[in-house]
């Protein structure tokens, strides 16, 4: 894994540039989101090419890759959003030069589909990344302050404004912790195992999430990973809010049990409530940096961006 690269803060004007490296976005929601990101200080651009469906893809792998390389390599681009998620982002990976994106760092954020690439960009690149909400359908004009507040605290790298609301967490094992979060949606972190991006994990604290699930599907993903021995030298885990899907709603247990069930044995923190992933409104996390587990709340430690005067 190369060395750390933290990207460079947003200021007010900067422009922030989306693209769809997954499933097709719809466009009354990316223009509602991008007049919500404008709201918050920011310039928007986007390529004509998001709005491009093939099947249940933007577009072609290439083309998306193409769009993706372009938001790197453009000067006037000073950070990536996506515009959702879906599938498709796993397809982009052979088709990505990591030398163009190591040369242009920039912040990325994107979360579900997106975390092939939140962990592809850590992972091969070094880059810290942002696993928050999709500009369609997430960022919306009535996005709750507090969490608008946070995503703009996390991207100017204002170290008070971006810490998480406190809220109520589920303790599944008690403990305090610090280490590099990573993580991502769980069905999608699973496909990472085996691969060249599959992300180190020691020293980590783990964050999971994911939506659509079964319980015994979640159960089946969380015994494979600890099977493949991807929480040892874990420090923590914390998961995000997954709702039942409709099949599991009137069971006598819940996620929380299925995940005690699994990790219960596990010698570290386990925190379960996260508002972050699938989940409205949904906060952002920095994937890379320092965070701790401290009195049952997730605490960010330092900024996921440098502040320093740009070139």
């Amino acid at each position: 894994m190369p060395s750390l690269i933290y990207p460079q803060a947003l200021q007010p004007g900067d422009c922030i540039g989306l693209i769809a490296p997954a499933s097709p976005v719809k466009r009354e929601a990316l223009l509602e989101g991008a007049t919500a990101l404008e709201a918050l200080g920011f310039r928007v651009h986007y390529a004509p090419r998001i709005f491009d469906a093939d099947r249940y893809l933007a577009g072609s792998d290439t083309a998306r890759a193409e769009e993706l390389h372009a938001m790197f390599a453009n000067p006037d681009i000073n950070a990536i959003f996506c515009g959702r998620g879906g599938y498709g982002s796993q397809r982009l990976i052979p088709h990505l030069d990591p030398a163009l994106i190591m040369a242009h760092p920039k912040l990325f954020l994107g979360y579900s589909d997106v975390t092939s690439l939140l962990l592809y960009f850590y992972q091969r690149c070094g880059l810290i990344t942002l696993h928050g909400p999709a500009v369609a359908g997430d960022i919306t004009c009535d996005l709750a302050p507090e969490v608008a507040a946070q995503l703009r605290g996390i991207v100017t790298g204002n170290t008070a404004d971006m810490q998480l609301p406190p809220h109520h967490l589920t303790v599944v094992r008690p403990g305090e912790a610090q280490g590099r979060l990573i993580g991502g949606c769980l069905s999608l972190f699973v496909c990472t195992v085996g691969t060249d991006f599959q992300p180190e994990m020691r020293d980590t604290i783990f964050f999971l999430e994911d939506r659509g699930e079964r319980y015994y599907a979640i159960d089946r993903m969380l015994t494979y990973l600890k099977l493949a021995g991807m929480f040892e030298g874990v420090r923590g885990v914390v998961f995000g809010q997954i709702e039942p899907v409709a099949a599991d709603r009137d069971r006598p247990y819940g996620v929380v049990e299925v995940i005690t069930d699994v990790l219960g044995d596990l010698d570290v923190p386990v925190l379960y409530g996260l508002q972050a992933g699938h989940c409205k409104p949904s906060l952002t996390l920095p994937f890379g940096t320092q965070v701790a587990i401290h009195d049952h709340q997730l605490v960010l430690c330092e900024a996921p961006v440098t502040t320093s005067s740009k070139n």
